[in-house]
């Protein structure tokens, strides 16, 4: 072969390497993008859930008729009160909310129920219920950190306790036990949830006993586990949806490099490339046979006999118990394995750059003379 077909060949198969490495530098940094993006999505995919911490507070002045031993108006909480005595009972129901973070949007709604119960003092199981609604639920939103719920409620214990006496009077269940429960429920969610989904409800409670001659005012709460307090506070916006079609765009494009690169490889490649090959395989499946040999043969006095393929040369290893010598020239264009026997035939089997290279132009013209032979069963 001749010098400038030989720099030819190793022109074409540097821009060749050059393009494959674009393929591939682009199919990287497509795929790249394609998975940021995809971590984009899911990123904004998320709920995010805010901590908050909550706490009660329950006030209540007991109001007096008027009498001849009682200057005040009212009885401060936690004492012990003269039922006949009462006029009414004004409670104070404070809820405080506080979040971990700021800038956050949330929902909140609470309501003030009273409830009647009549209970069998043994069995202690509920004989009659009644309720009567005396704020009426309140649906509001809030961005800020903190959030105070204040709300004053007069209670008619008259009213209350004479329905119980009549009841009791009627149906003559003189040892049961009844009681008035005025409850505030307070219950927080995130601005993208619905009241009607939400499980978690805070209860303050003002337990207050009826038909006693006396009687003292019970306070409790329950609200909801402050470490579990989690609060949907966002939801997943529509811009998600664009992550994932970007997303699904580059790596769509990473797939057509991908085609486009394995068709340019088969279309372009040399006979270099189908040298270097070629070779590769065979050192990488048969080098323990193959012994490397630096320099060159002296064919003086040897038979030559030229070998189709490697795996020929593998079966006369073995029948002639010699080892396979590998001498590849010093450009690198061609190399020959060859087995020297003791009867002066030496077995060759060789690739050459030129040898492939002719190869492919035939092929190439058999492709082209079929392409331009007419088809005889066309008309």
């Amino acid at each position: 072969m001749k010098k400038n077909q030989v720099d030819a060949i190793f022109v074409d198969d540097a821009i060749r390497r050059k393009k494959i490495i674009s393929f591939i530098f682009a199919i990287v940094i497509l795929f790249i993008l394609s998975i940021v993006f995809l971590g984009l999505f899911f990123k904004n995919n998320k709920v995010k859930y805010v901590k908050y911490n909550e706490s009660s507070n329950i006030d209540y002045k007991v109001f007096l008729k008027k009498n001849d031993f009682f200057e005040d108006k009212y009885l401060v909480s936690d004492k012990q009160y003269i039922s006949t005595l009462i006029d009414y009972i004004s409670a104070n129901f404070k809820y405080t909310l506080s979040l971990d973070e700021k800038n956050v949007t949330y929902k909140y709604s609470y309501r003030v129920v009273a409830n009647v119960n009549v209970q069998d003092k043994s069995t202690k199981k509920n004989i009659y219920n009644y309720s009567d609604t005396l704020i009426s639920s309140k649906s509001l939103s809030s961005d800020k950190k903190s959030l105070t719920i204040s709300e004053d409620v007069d209670i008619d214990y008259n009213k209350y306790n004479d329905l119980i006496s009549k009841f009791v009077s009627t149906y003559d269940v003189g040892d049961a036990v009844s009681s008035l429960t005025v409850n505030m429920y307070v219950s927080v969610i995130g601005s993208c949830e619905d009241f009607n989904d939400s499980k978690n409800e805070s209860v303050m409670t003002l337990t207050i006993p009826l038909t006693t001659k006396t009687m003292g005012i019970d306070l409790s709460n329950d609200l909801v586990n402050t470490e579990d307090n989690l609060m949907l506070c966002t939801k997943p916006s529509s811009v998600k949806y664009l992550y994932l079609i970007i997303s699904g765009v580059f790596a769509l494009s990473g797939v057509i490099c991908i085609v486009s690169m394995v068709m340019y490889t088969n279309k372009t490649r040399t006979a270099k490339s189908v040298y270097q090959k070629e070779l590769k395989k065979i050192l990488n499946n048969y080098s323990p046979y193959i012994q490397k040999v630096n320099g060159s043969f002296n064919l003086r006095g040897y038979q030559v006999l030229r070998i189709n393929m490697f795996t020929d040369m593998l079966e006369i290893r073995d029948t002639l118990q010699q080892p396979i010598l590998m001498i590849e020239n010093e450009k690198r264009d061609g190399v020959f394995f060859i087995i020297p026997s003791n009867t002066k035939i030496l077995y060759v089997y060789g690739i050459k750059v030129s040898d492939i290279e002719r190869e492919m132009r035939k092929a190439m013209e058999e492709d082209k003379e079929e392409s331009n032979t007419p088809n005889e069963n066309v008309i």
